[in-house]
């Protein structure tokens, strides 16, 4: 499908409206719904439209006129760029061009209008393309004329379509989430260098320099992490940890791997992290511990959830994310007296490649050096994350400014909520949470299924986590259910963070 394609909405219910469908479909046009109305005295052939829109995943209505249901459904759901009504008799209400970004474009013929000397492609009751066909003699067959005059409004309407989008173009104006892969060579050195060495050794060095903490391991993988973590603090049947609502799967599966149990708390509503107040309220005699998770970068509220923890003689442990680099009070996350657990992706296009970087205080280093020797960071991947940690700063800066960027155009709409950005707390936007608010025209699901279908990649909320649907947290369904993920990093261009912005602008406001 070419996404640089207008999203159309094709009106019809005559042989002419399934042969425009099915060459629409051929050419790879971008059919966004259909609407099946009635074609007079001739046959119906709505039934089989419906059923090729259903094999081609079409979002499709039949009925015999255009009322308001439809025309809210087209509102809300759908938005296409442009109508096609292909052979209709109906009258077409001028809300449903008017909904269409390119207007509403009749295709007609001397079969469908006495006024029409061949077909013809109709704006606003002007010819925009027409094409002269003889109307059938007495002699002639109707049969075959009525072909040929099929064929010639097929033709009109493509070199209309061709006229929007030159198939010349051949640029990519689509809006990638992440670009970018890791070269093969250093994916190679990744495996032939797969145990620790110099290079191990040194970025566990930097980190603990860059952050300010006293031992830093470089492990393999998170879910390793919060294993050892929960081992070495001894947690297990007999104990309860208090979690976020929005937590990562990695820290819940790695600390209740003995046996303890999640309790969930729900997050505050601004900043999407642990809740100090319903942390409270979720304490009981077998609490051990507060899990505190930086969500997308945003520092939670360390001076009160530490101050709980004292105040009830728990332990802490902050699940980092990819938050490396933030700083709460003036101090980079991951220099507190607890365990810190950050996750250091390995460039772009890796997803299953990472480190996993534990921060430790003294007391806890030594209980945990001994039983990490087979699961550190090999030399091949530390060189990767040696490079990420060199240019992090810089990228941090750009994530910054991008989330500046985006946020001054959003935060004009009450459709939208956007990132906050409390006292004492500097995020560094391992991503986007753009959230619509019920002032918005569409949901958080649609809005990212028709961005994808306008080529632009967005990305949902997912917390692959079964027991946390037993939980209320009404702050914590609410971001799932609302929030959408914008790209972020690399930065985009001004041209392409427009294309973005009107997009999402076009179907949340209209």
């Amino acid at each position: 499908m070419n996404q640089t394609r207008p999203r159309i909405l094709l009106i019809g219910g005559t042989y002419r409206a399934l042969c425009m469908l099915e060459r629409l479909l051929e050419r790879g046009d971008r059919i966004a719904a259909f609407i099946g109305i009635e074609g007079a005295k001739e046959r119906d052939f709505c039934p089989e439209i419906l059923e090729i829109c259903d094999r081609a995943s079409i979002p499709a209505r039949s009925g015999h006129k255009l009322g308001e249901e439809l025309v809210r459904w087209l509102e809300d759901r759908i938005r296409p760029d442009l109508a096609i009504a292909v052979g209709v008799h109906t009258e077409i209400p001028l809300s449903i061009g008017g909904n269409c970004r390119l207007g509403l474009l009749e295709a007609v013929d001397f079969f469908h209008s006495e006024s029409c000397s061949g077909v013809a492609l109709r704006q606003c009751g002007r010819d925009v393309h027409a094409r002269e066909i003889s109307p059938p003699d007495d002699d002639d067959d109707v049969g075959e004329v009525y072909l040929q005059m099929i064929d010639e409004l097929v033709r009109c309407v493509e070199e209309y379509l061709d006229r929007l989008t030159p198939s010349g173009s051949g640029q990519d104006v689509g809006v990638p989430f992440e670009v970018g892969s890791t070269p093969a060579e250093e994916l190679q050195d990744v495996v032939t260098r797969s145990e620790p060495g110099r290079d191990t050794n040194l970025l566990e060095q930097e980190v603990a320099s860059y952050v300010g903490a006293d031992h830093v391991f470089a492990l393999r993988s998170t879910a390793d992490a919060f294993r050892v973590i929960a081992e070495i603090l001894g947690l297990g049947e007999d104990d309860e940890l208090i979690f976020p609502g929005l937590a990562s799967a990695a820290a819940v599966e790695g600390l209740t791997a003995a046996g303890a149990r999640a309790v969930y708390a729900d997050v505050d509503p601004q900043r999407l992290t642990l809740d100090p107040d319903r942390a409270r309220e979720s304490l009981c005699k077998q609490t051990r511990a507060l899990v505190i998770s930086h969500a997308l970068g945003q520092p939670a509220e360390l001076d009160r959830l530490y101050g709980l923890a004292q105040e009830h003689d728990l332990e802490v442990i902050e699940d980092g994310g990819e938050s490396l680099g933030a700083r709460f009070a003036g101090s980079r996350l991951g220099r507190g007296p607890c365990t810190c657990v950050f996750r250091l992706p390995l460039g772009r296009g890796t997803t299953g490649l990472q480190a996993g970087l534990v921060m430790l205080p003294e007391n806890l280093a030594e209980r945990f050096r001994p039983l990490v020797k087979d699961l550190r960071l090999g030399d091949g991947a530390a060189a990767l994350a040696l490079r990420e940690l060199a240019g992090l700063e810089d990228r941090i800066s750009a994530r910054r400014a991008e989330a500046s960027s985006y946020s001054s155009e959003l935060v004009r709409y009450d459709a939208f909520r956007v990132p906050s950005t409390p006292e004492q707390a500097l995020s560094v936007y391992s991503a986007y949470l753009l959230r619509l608010t019920r002032f918005a025209r569409t949901s958080a699901d649609d809005l990212h299924k028709l961005l994808l279908d306008s080529g632009i990649e967005t990305r949902r909320l997912h917390l692959p986590v079964a027991d946390r649907d037993l939980a209320a947290l009404p702050c914590s369904d609410s971001a799932l259910a609302t929030g959408l993920l914008l790209p972020i990093e690399p930065p985009l261009s001004e041209a392409r963070r427009e294309q973005l912005l009107d997009a999402i602008f076009g179907y949340a406001i209209g």
